[in-house]
């Protein structure tokens, strides 16, 4: 069974815009990697899983927990 994940993009005022919630991190880095091509910008993964975000998957290592 696959998790959900939530995309969300930094707006320029530095607030948070959902974007979609896709079936796991392998459809997040296709989805991600389309949106960063259609719309160019700073684009984060919320994983349920760890209720961490993922900055980006250049990074991808780097999960910030709150």
């Amino acid at each position: 069974m696959k998790y959900k994940v939530d995309i969300f993009k930094k707006l320029p005022d530095g607030q948070m815009a959902w974007v979609r919630s896709v079936d796991g991190m392998d459809e997040a880095r296709v989805q991600l990697r389309r949106l960063e091509y259609i719309n160019p910008g700073q684009y984060f993964i919320y994983d349920h899983r760890f209720g961490g975000i993922i900055p980006s998957f250049a990074t991808e290592t780097s999960i910030f927990v709150h």
